[in-house]
C-alpha cells in the first residue's frame, strides 16, 4: 500500500512530504508510533485518511521544533 505523509502548515495549509510504498511491518508500527523522522526532520502523527479512490493511506502531520514543541497551525 502507498502511505502519503502531509504536513500541515502554521498557515493550515497542507504540503505532501512524502509519497512511497510501505510494507505490513511498517503499516503495523502505526499502531504504536506517534512521531515520524522524515528526512531527518521530526514530525507528530495527527489523523489518518485511508483513501479507497487512490488506494492510498494518507497521514497529516506537524512538524517538531528543535525543543521538542509542536508547531501547531
Amino acid at each position: 500500500m502507498n502511505i502519503t505523509l502531509y504536513e500541515k502548515m502554521v498557515d493550515g495549509q497542507l504540503q505532501k512530504i512524502s509519497d512511497r510504498p510501505w510494507d505490513d511491518k511498517l503499516i503495523s508500527a502505526l499502531n504504536v508510533a506517534n512521531f515520524l523522522l522524515v528526512n531527518g526532520k521530526e514530525y507528530e502523527m495527527i489523523e489518518g485518511r485511508l483513501n479507497l479512490d487512490l488506494n492510498v493511506f494518507e497521514i497529516l502531520l506537524v512538524s517538531v521544533n528543535s525543543e521538542g514543541g509542536v508547531n501547531r497551525p
